[in-house]
C-alpha cells in the first residue's frame, strides 16, 4: 500500500499500470482511451474535462505517447513530475516518464527515471513493474562478451532484487529468464578474459578467471571450456614446462584494469 498522502494516487496507479503495460507492448495508442477514462472527462469534449493544470498536462503527455512522440512526451511527463509534486498526477508522471524514455530507447534515462520513482514511492503497488522495467533498461544496454559487463551486472542486481522481494509476482517470473541471459553474458566475459590471459602466459590471472567462472556460473555454456584450460594448465605444471603461479612475461601490460580483475562479484 502507498503512504497515506498518496492513497488516491495508489489507486490511480493500479489502473495506470495496465495502461503502461499496454503501451510498452504495442508502442502506440491502445492506452489513450484507458487513460481518458481514468482522468474522467467527456471524450466528446476533451477540452472540458478539467481545469486542473496537472490533469491537462497529463492529458497532453499521454497524447504525445499515443502519437509515438516519446521525446516530447518525456519532457511533458518530467515537467508534470517535478512541478506538480502535490498532485497525484505527479506519481503518474514519475512512472510514465520512465516508460517514455524506455520506448524511445533512452535506456540510461529510463533506468534513472524508474529509480527515481522507487525512491519517491517505495510502497507503491507498481514497484514490481518499475523494478522490472529498470532492470530491462540495463538489459537493453548489454553488449558482447568482449565488452564492459556493467549493464549485465546491473541487470542481475536489479532483477535479482525484484525476484527476492516479490517472488510470486508475474514480473519476477519474467525477470528470471533475463537474469539467466545476463549471467551467461557475464560468464562469457570471464571466459574471454581468461582465454586472453592464458594465451599470453599470464596463467595466474587466467586461472582466477576460469575458477571464478566455474564457481559463480557453473551452468553457463562456458564452464566446460574453462575446465579444459584448467586441465591444460595443470598438465603444463606437471610436466615441468611452467612453474605454478604467475608467468606474466616481462614488459607485458594487461588491457584489463585491477578493478576488472578483482570484480565485486568475486
Amino acid at each position: 500500500m502507498a503512504t497515506k498522502p498518496h492513497i488516491w494516487a495508489a489507486r490511480l496507479m493500479a489502473l495506470v499500470l495496465l495502461a503502461s503495460t499496454l503501451a510498452l507492448a504495442t508502442g502506440c495508442g491502445n492506452s489513450f482511451n484507458y487513460i481518458k477514462s481514468i482522468f474522467g472527462y467527456n471524450t466528446d469534449d476533451p477540452t472540458g474535462f478539467s481545469t486542473d493544470e496537472a490533469a491537462i498536462l497529463a492529458n497532453k503527455a499521454q497524447e504525445r505517447m499515443d502519437a509515438d512522440d516519446y521525446a516530447e512526451a518525456a519532457e511533458l511527463w518530467q515537467q508534470l513530475r517535478d512541478q506538480y509534486l502535490a498532485s497525484p498526477y505527479s506519481m503518474l508522471a514519475a512512472l510514465r516518464l520512465g516508460d517514455a524514455y524506455y520506448l524511445n530507447k533512452k535506456y540510461i534515462e529510463s533506468a534513472n527515471a524508474y529509480e527515481t520513482f522507487e525512491k519517491r514511492y517505495p510502497l507503491s503497488d507498481a514497484i514490481p513493474y518499475v523494478l522490472y522495467q529498470r532492470g530491462m533498461s540495463h538489459y537493453q544496454q548489454m553488449m558482447g562478451i568482449d565488452r564492459d559487463q556493467t549493464p549485465a551486472v546491473q541487470t542481475v542486481k536489479v532483477l535479482g532484487s525484484l525476484v527476492e522481494s516479490f517472488p510470486d509476482d508475474k514480473y519476477a517470473a519474467m525477470a528470471k529468464a533475463r537474469i539467466a541471459e545476463a549471467q551467461n553474458n557475464m560468464a562469457g566475459h570471464e571466459f574471454y578474459v581468461g582465454e586472453f590471459y592464458f594465451k599470453r602466459k599470464d596463467y595466474q590471472a587466467a586461472m582466477k578467471r576460469f575458477t571464478g567462472l566455474i564457481t559463480y556460473y557453473p551452468d553457463s555454456g562456458y564452464h566446460h571450456r574453462a575446465y579444459n584450460y584448467i586441465a591444460e594448465y595443470r598438465d603444463l605444471v606437471a610436466r615441468g614446462e611452467i612453474e605454478e603461479g604467475n608467468q606474466r612475461p616481462e614488459g607485458y601490460n594487461s588491457p584489463f584494469t585491477i578493478t576488472d580483475i578483482n570484480d565485486e562479484r568475486y
